[in-house]
């Protein structure tokens, strides 16, 4: 049984998403009974907790830019899930020169609300003005 770790990263649209996450292989099974039946058996609990950890990766729900400034709500949405979806941590760079300028001349907040896994939905602000700050996403413990 082998183990590996990952650490990815992607440069989406000008913002960068780092990953890092811990996988294993899949686990062991053996034989019992008459009948052939299988069950699961596993020599390493760590790979347990990678897994559960995958499953409570990062799914983004809403990401407003200028919501103070009278801006649609979810105008960054789909920006924010492309770079941030499916990892366990995301800092997402906002920029007006890659993102647009919704409401020019107010200085606008960045608003995100994910969830992680099934869990419960999160939430973070950056104050006005965003643009040139990072906004950080998190499912890790």
């Amino acid at each position: 049984m082998t183990a590996s770790i990952g650490i990815s990263r992607a440069l989406l649209g000008g913002f960068l998403a780092i990953s890092s996450t811990s996988a294993s292989a899949a686990p062991e099974t053996a034989d019992i009974g008459d009948e052939g039946e299988t069950a699961g058996v596993s020599d390493n609990p760590e790979g347990e907790v990678a897994e559960e950890a995958r499953r409570g990766s990062i799914r983004v729900i809403e990401a407003t830019y200028g919501a103070n400034c009278g801006t649609s709500p979810g105008n960054q949405t789909y920006n924010l899930a492309r770079a941030c979806n499916g990892l366990t941590y995301c800092q997402y760079a906002v920029d007006h020169r890659v993102i647009g300028d919704p409401a020019y001349g107010c200085a606008k907040e960045y608003y995100a609300r994910w969830r992680c896994g099934r869990g419960d939905v999160r939430s973070t602000a950056v104050p006005a003005e965003a643009s040139g700050r990072t906004v950080t996403l998190q499912c890790q413990r």
